[in-house]
């Protein structure tokens, strides 16, 4: 589990009671490993960190075929469709993806 300090730090659990800052604004500080009592001293209260589930991508939506079959159908139906190709609209779908 992660938590935030009142810094804004992140603390992420290693077991045993012991916390490892994992992101900071001092990134000397990053990768040290506290006991969770002596976190919560020096950088309480700790906040825990709700973990939000992954968007799903493309690719885990659908498989490689019915993303081209798609893309096809589209292009197909503009009218533009004799200047673009199927490979210009799975090239924005991977551009849109990335920008996540």
């Amino acid at each position: 589990m992660k938590y935030v300090d009142r810094d804004g730090d992140t603390w992420e659990e290693r077991g045993d009671d012991v916390l490892v800052c994992v992101r900071t604004s001092d990134y000397a500080f990053e990768g040290v490993e506290k006991c969770r009592a002596e976190v919560e001293s020096e950088f309480g209260p700790l906040v825990p960190v709700k973990d939000e589930p992954d968007l799903p991508t493309v690719s885990d939506v659908m498989d490689r075929a019915a993303i081209f079959q798609s893309a096809h159908a589209l292009v197909k139906g503009l009218k533009w469709a004799e200047d673009a190709s199927v490979y210009d609209v799975l090239s924005v779908a991977k551009w849109l993806e990335a920008g996540e």
